[in-house]
């Protein structure tokens, strides 16, 4: 029967176009169906599961009880191996059964049982346990140990595991068998369970128990987990140290501590220190620790400390003159540690430890040798403020040093360098070094360069702390050895420059370099003061230095290092604005050289780093070319146009005032001071001198201002001379300003410096040579400002400059016995006298007074005397100084010269004229040379004496010097023009085009008496 439910009386209009989808609703419920049927089997195939397990449950949980019984009753009742592994086997069962929380002290009854089983087998059975069986043995302990929750409860079981685990281990283990991972099982569980010192020492002993036989790697990574040997005490853990002296590798520790991060290798020296504890070091443990340290080129630092910028300058010119100003070398990393790691690792800089890891290294064994070359070579960089420590120890030690040099003249490679020196080779191609290091080992390359690495360490720092009468005594290096020495690091700091994209083929290549070149310069410098190698010395023997075909690159870099300079100050006001994360500020930008090869890069670095390989002539010129670029891009490209005339810093200047006016009129001008100058004179009586400044007064303005200004007499005390009359800062305005006594004139005089820095800065910037002459030890600061701060700072050597009396009496304290010293009664103060008032200063603040001079410190005490007072008297007056003398002239530019050459390029330095090189570049007008005024003119020169010749050059030039590269660079030319037969006329000159107005006198005493009165009559430019 067919059933219908439709309306057969109405016809259905679908108005809303919605299709039917009866077929799509019959498969979906059809699908549902099929999808509820699929789900009912599932639960009872669940239920069915279910069920299994709990009878499963129900099941071992009888069984457990029914073997837990017997196999206590089983205990000691064993009769054959069969039954023992029997017993075992079962208790892997009730072992596994027995993690869960409510079995806990059933399983803990049930290890100790175990334990007692396995000790009483040793003991009387001595029955094995099969590879198999032991196996699982280890696993289920290990699993055990995971499972155990961290309550007070469970350290009990873990104790006790750890007792089973070193039993099995000790007593059952062969020799060959292997724990794969079960370190980093233990080590991971000892982290993160919370259990009492004596547990975690039972875990890190059975960690020690494994040791290699997990593997090296794992082994190792252990031990350098951050304070995991937390729970051992002070004095160290003699077993797992016997443990380390004996599995440490020697021969394969590179490849096993090298892929350890820089801070695992940090935590493994700590814990191995942790573990030593007291104990005393013997060789195995210099092995230890020489292993890894031989692995580490960073240095570390207290992370606190690290990001300190705050610090007060005055507590920064105090610090202790011992700090070499390599203390701040570039490393390859810094990384931040904790105070208590640092801490911990100034055992290794310790008395005992240094003394001894000396006589290992002086011993015949050359295994140990090397380690402790390795262990000193790393304590160089290692925390670099404690490096002092290390190397006073080795310097106090007879005849270290002389160990060293012979140690390193005995190398192959020393001598190989040593001989192509000889053979006038000013470096060594890497084809050379190839050839050489084809045949010898490369285990003897590594250390040849880590020894030589080691001992210009130590050298530098020796070359630092003594003085120039000491540096060659007995025990040290002797002249000659020294001479030869540095005939020797000439090659190899050439070497390195030259070899800079061969690093590879060195090793260490960025810390051997940097020390090298630091200790050439070091050296030079002695040089300088002592004057021990001839002065062709430095001038290398093949090596071509064609200045002119280097002059484009200079400049370019010159010109990138002005942009690197605007983007850092750009970046830096930026991140003031926006509080950017600093991290990525101060990236060097290293100029890129497109057109440059290799051999012209490395000499433009020897320019910058080694200058004096370079002749003087040559970096003058690159000075000079350097001064004219920049006031090129100074002027503009329309600068000579028609609508815009060339700045121009006017003045008028009264003589009665000079400094004065010149200061209100450019003090605040800054670098705009590099303008041209258009100055107006004023005599005493208030009429303007007579002349119109087209170079020639701003000269006579300049010379003017720099007389009165640096005058050591003077009306404004700025400056003092020492005994040589050589000029430095007046140390009064730090005394007063430390101890704020008229602050607000100090301030002025401050202001004043920072001018006279213009000035000469200025006279640079002209080619203006003036008559004066600065103390070495001041013109130091000049030349190594942009080197960092400790660069800046003087040694002892330049007190014999300031005050050679004082020099002579801090020489004698060293000489005094330890009661002589006690009756001098002194203390690390210094008392000065100031406007009538004694004053203390502390040399080692907050408790100077309270440290009493003995010979423990006496080398302390001339060091901070000598810093005070070539350091920190003068630091605020330098410091104002150069940055007005930088505003003008870049420091990088004056970085080319020493101390010796700055004064030549400030006064000419020579002493006296060179004639015939003058007679050489006069350009006449209106004589020929052989007139007889010409002739009579050149005969009255030669017969003056220097002063009067002088005088005569700055009647014409207005500069009291001949020129510093000789007359021929003088611009323009020295003229001498025919002023007509008045014989009544004085000589006259116009100073700005370098003219002397001659007439024609045709009488040799009139020519003589006619120039002594123009020269003499300082009528300035009223003769004109």
């Amino acid at each position: 029967m067919i059933n219908f439910t439709g309306n057969t009386k109405k016809r259905v209009v679908n108005l809303g176009n919605k299709k039917s989808n009866d077929a799509t609703n019959y498969l979906e419920k059809t699908r549902l169906q099929r999808q509820q049927r699929e789900e009912q089997r599932q639960r009872e195939r669940s239920s069915l599961v279910i069920q299994s397990y709990i009878r499963r449950y129900i099941d071992l949980s009888k069984q457990y009880e029914i073997w837990r019984q017997e196999w206590t009753d089983e205990m000691r009742h064993w009769k054959s191996e069969e039954d023992w592994c029997k017993w075992i086997s079962k208790f892997l069962f009730l072992c596994r059964w027995g993690r869960s929380r409510h079995n806990l002290d059933i399983t803990c009854r049930q290890l100790a049982l175990f334990y007692e089983g396995l000790n009483r087998n040793c003991l009387i059975s001595k029955y094995e346990i099969n590879s198999c069986l032991y196996d699982l043995l280890i696993k289920n302990l290990i699993n055990l140990i995971s499972a155990l929750n961290r309550s007070k409860k469970s350290t009990g079981c873990i104790s006790i595991i750890c007792d089973c685990m070193s039993m099995l281990i000790s007593k059952y283990s062969t020799t060959t068998h292997r724990y794969t991972n079960l370190i980093l099982y233990l080590s991971d569980s000892l982290l993160k369970l919370d259990v009492p010192d004596e547990t975690a020492n039972k875990m890190i002993q059975l960690m020690f128990d494994i040791n290699i036989n997990d593997s090296y790697k794992h082994f190792i990574e252990f031990l350098s987990i951050p304070n995991i040997f937390h729970s051992i005490n002070a004095k160290g853990n003699q077993y797992l140290l016997d443990v380390l002296r004996k599995q440490i590798p020697i021969d394969n520790s590179t490849n096993i501590l090298s892929p350890l991060a820089n801070l695992q290798k940090i935590n493994l020296l700590v814990n191995i220190l942790k573990i030593h504890g007291d104990c005393k070091f013997i060789a195995s443990d210099y092995i230890v620790i020489g292993m890894v340290l031989s692995t580490i080129s960073f240095s570390i630092k207290d992370r606190t400390n690290l990001d300190e910028d705050g610090i007060d300058e005055d507590e920064l010119e105090r610090t202790d003159i011992f700090v070499d100003s390599n203390t701040h070398r570039s490393t390859e990393a810094i990384i931040p540690v904790s105070k208590e790691v640092i801490e911990r690792l100034q055992v290794l800089y310790s008395a005992s430890f240094i003394k001894q890891a000396i006589e290992y290294f002086t011993n015949a064994n050359d295994s140990l040798s090397q380690l402790a070359l390795h262990i000193f070579a790393t304590l160089t960089y290692l925390i670099p403020v404690s490096k002092s420590k290390l190397c006073i120890l080795i310097t106090i030690t007879p005849g270290s040093y002389k160990w060293f040099y012979h140690q390193l003249r005995k190398d192959p490679i020393y001598k190989y360098i040593e001989q192509k020196s000889v053979q006038n080779y000013d470096y060594l191609r890497s084809d050379d070094l190839i050839q050489l290091y084809s045949k010898i080992p490369v285990n003897l390359v590594s250390n040849f360069w880590k020894t030589l690495y080691t001992f210009e360490e130590l050298y530098s720092y020796w070359l630092i702390v003594s003085n120039d009468l000491e540096s060659f005594s007995e025990d040290k290096l002797s002249l000659q050895e020294v001479s030869k020495f540095i005939e020797f690091l000439k090659t190899i700091c050439l070497t390195l420059i030259f070899n800079g994209n061969n690093s590879n083929l060195f090793n260490e290549f960025a810390k051997l370099k940097e020390i090298s070149i630091s200790l050439l310069n070091q050296l030079y410098s002695k040089n300088s003061r002592l004057k021990f190698l001839p002065d062709t010395f430095w001038k290398p023997n093949e090596l071509n230095f064609n200045i002119d075909n280097m002059l484009q690159l200079i400049i370019d870099e010159e010109e990138r290092r002005q942009e690197m300079e605007v983007d850092l100050l750009d970046n830096d006001s930026d991140l003031e604005l926006n509080g950017d994360d600093l991290t990525h500020v101060g990236s060097s930008k290293k100029p890129k050289f497109a057109k440059a090869n290799s051999d012209t890069l490395s000499k433009l670095e020897v320019l910058k780093k080694l200058p004096y390989f370079i002749s003087f002539k040559d970096r003058v010129k690159v000075l000079q070319t350097l001064i004219q670029i920049d006031r090129e891009k100074l002027m503009g490209p329309d600068t000579f146009s028609f609508f815009q005339a060339p700045k121009r810093l006017k003045a008028d200047i009264r003589r009665e005032s000079l400094f004065e006016d010149a200061f209100n009129s450019f003090h605040k001008c800054g670098s705009d001071f590099k303008h041209t100058l258009s100055v107006t004179l004023f005599n005493e009586q208030g009429g303007q001198e007579a002349g119109i400044d087209g170079g020639g007064i701003t000269k006579e303005f300049l010379t003017s201002v720099a007389m009165e200004g640096f005058h050591p007499q003077g009306k404004f005390e700025l400056f003092k001379e020492t005994a040589e009359n050589q000029l430095y800062p007046s140390d009064e305005i730090y005394k007063m300003l430390s101890k704020k006594l008229n602050i607000q004139e100090q301030q002025q005089k401050l202001m004043y410096l920072r001018f006279l820095g213009n000035i000469i800065g200025k006279c640079f910037y002209e080619n203006v040579l003036i008559d004066l002459s600065f103390a070495p030890f001041f013109l130091n600061k000049w030349c190594s400002f942009n080197r960092g701060q400790n660069s800046m700072k003087n040694s002892i050597n330049d007190l014999n400059y300031l005050d050679r009396e004082l020099f002579k009496n801090l020489m004698k304290l060293t000489s005094m016995d330890s009661k002589e010293l006690e009756q001098l009664d002194l203390n690390f103060t210094i008392d000065e006298k100031i406007n009538d008032l004694n004053c203390t200063f502390d040399l080692l603040p907050p408790n100077g007074a309270e440290i009493k001079v003995d010979q423990s410190n006496i080398l302390n005490y001339i060091h901070q005397i000598s810093n005070f007072r070539l350091n920190q008297s003068l630091h605020v007056q330098t410091k104002f100084f150069l940055n007005g003398l930088f505003e003008i002239i870049s420091s990088s530019w004056l970085s080319m010269f020493d101390a010796y050459e700055l004064q030549m390029l400030i006064s000419g330095g020579e002493n006296d004229v060179n004639i015939q090189d003058w007679k050489e570049n006069v350009e006449y007008g209106g004589y020929f040379d052989d007139d007889i005024t010409v002739v009579y003119f050149w005969e009255v020169i030669s017969e003056m004496n220097p002063e009067e010749r002088f005088k005569l050059i700055k009647f014409v030039t207005s500069v009291s010097r001949a020129p510093l590269l000789g007359f021929g660079s003088l611009n323009p030319k020295f003229g001498i023009r025919n002023a007509g037969r008045s014989i009544d006329r004085l000589p006259t000159a116009s100073t700005c085009v370098n003219l002397l107005k001659l007439p024609d006198y045709q009488d040799k005493e009139l020519v003589r008496s006619k120039l002594l009165y123009a020269i003499n009559t300082e009528a300035r430019f009223d003769l004109s």
